[in-house]
């Protein structure tokens, strides 16, 4: 892969960038000492608007537009939020970036406060990973007293401080509104939108909320200007993108970089990983709500809509292989058992939704199945979106919709009363019932 195509993990083979020393010598922070000494926020921004930077996060917004949202506004505290949390426990992007090159994501946070205006950050982390904790502290610490924080930025009267937050709420401790209640000290549960963080987030002030990822391309963007940034990707989609790729027979993934726009396949390719009709199932597209996608469309290219048209999502970057003893109504209720345990539980769509659709899977993999739970599950998977308030009750039908879109046979074929890989075992002996009240 060209130096064109791979950015943020051009160093993975080598030693990791953990100390400022080494990470200066690779030409650290040079993207932010000449934003600081040459650039106005408002040329930074116009970089970025060039590059054509995307949210990482999975909804693929357009990050200048976020900025610019925080950066008109007139208040005199503002915040940047740096999301390395990895909703997905299954991903190793957040864990790579910051274990390997801490020094790229703070000065990725630092260049988007002084475009936007905030004096304050928040890394956020999961807190299980005490290493990778006490790692970052030790990186901020080192950028505090080199002046790369504090509040004289390299000598400039650009003031910029981080604080490390590493909590465990599972897969909605992610989620934007929800980490924002954390960081509050409330409880987190997500919130109706709007007002969105841009506007009313922490202490109640304008907050930019951005991937960890995102985050850690804007130095390649200020150093390198935006048009040079937008020559890889595609029109839509600038850039690369970060993947955690996870093999049949595979334990845990392997983090690859790809550019925007190449296909699945290539991104298999990239981490060793063949998929064919003698070894696979399907793949799997989007982590823990994300779509299955037959074969036949390892071809899809690897950007938000082409994707979303499939039924899956870019959502936490993961590509998975299923192995071909897969039955996928088995598949598809595993994800959705694990999604009902997941919900923050305020929305009654998505708290009560999800868990219906896992347990008419549950019935259907049992033997206790009819041909009605097929229209029940299709309703559901229409509901459950529409009364959601976050992005976690629209997305967690994908596994059940693709599944049955896809996989019909497998439906079918429990339906006649017999698994089609012989694998399944009975997990519910009552279906659900309807009971009327007179």
């Amino acid at each position: 892969m060209s130096e064109t195509q791979q950015r943020l993990l051009q160093q993975l083979g080598g030693p990791a960038q953990t100390s400022l020393a080494d990470y200066r010598k690779q030409g650290g922070y040079a993207a932010l000492q000449k934003a600081i000494a040459q650039m106005s926020p408002q040329q930074v921004l116009n970089e970025i608007r060039e590059a054509g930077l995307r949210g990482r996060g999975g909804a693929g917004v357009k990050t200048a537009e976020k900025m610019a949202i925080v950066g008109r506004s007139d208040e005199d505290i503002k915040y940047v939020i740096c999301n390395a949390y990895d909703a997905d426990p299954r991903s190793r992007i957040s864990q790579t970036l910051l274990a390997r090159n801490p020094h790229l994501v703070i000065e990725g946070m630092a260049l988007a406060a002084y475009t936007v205006g905030a004096s304050e950050g928040f890394l956020y982390i999961r807190g299980t990973d005490r290493g990778l904790a006490d790692s970052l502290r030790q990186a901020l610490q080192e950028a505090m007293g080199q002046g790369v924080l504090g509040p004289s930025v390299f000598g400039s009267s650009f003031t910029f401080s981080i604080t490390l937050v590493g909590v465990e709420m599972g897969f909605m401790g992610g989620e934007e509104s929800t980490l924002i209640q954390i960081i509050k000290g409330r409880p987190a549960k997500a919130q109706q939108r709007p007002p969105y963080p841009t506007q009313y987030g922490v202490a109640e002030k304008p907050t930019l909320v951005q991937n960890v990822e995102t985050l850690a391309n804007l130095p390649l963007i200020v150093a390198r200007g935006g048009a040079a940034y937008r020559k890889t990707g595609t029109a839509n989609s600038s850039g690369t993108k970060l993947f955690t790729v996870i093999g049949p027979d595979a334990a845990e993934g392997v983090v690859v970089e790809v550019p925007f726009g190449a296909t699945i396949a290539e991104a298999l390719r990239a981490a060793g990983i063949s998929a064919s009709d003698d070894t696979a199932r399907a793949v799997v597209v989007g982590g823990l709500e994300g779509g299955a996608l037959p074969l036949a469309a390892l071809n899809t290219p690897l950007d938000f809509e082409p994707i979303e048209d499939t039924g899956a999502i870019i959502g936490s970057s993961i590509i998975e292989v299923l192995p071909k003893a897969t039955c996928m109504v088995n598949w598809a209720t595993l994800q959705s058992v694990a999604l009902s345990k997941e919900t923050c539980g305020k929305c009654v769509p998505c708290r009560v939704g999800v868990k219906r659709i896992a347990g008419t899977l549950e019935g259907i993999i049992s033997g206790i199945g009819n041909k009605g739970d097929l229209d029940l599950l299709e309703e559901f998977s229409r509901y459950v979106p529409d009364g959601s308030l976050c992005g976690f009750g629209v997305n967690a039908v994908h596994p059940v919709v693709t599944a049955m879109k896809n996989f019909a046979g497998d439906f079918q074929a429990h339906l006649d009363g017999q698994c089609p890989t012989n694998t399944c075992e009975p997990v519910r002996a009552h279906r659900y019932v309807t009971k009327h009240v007179l």
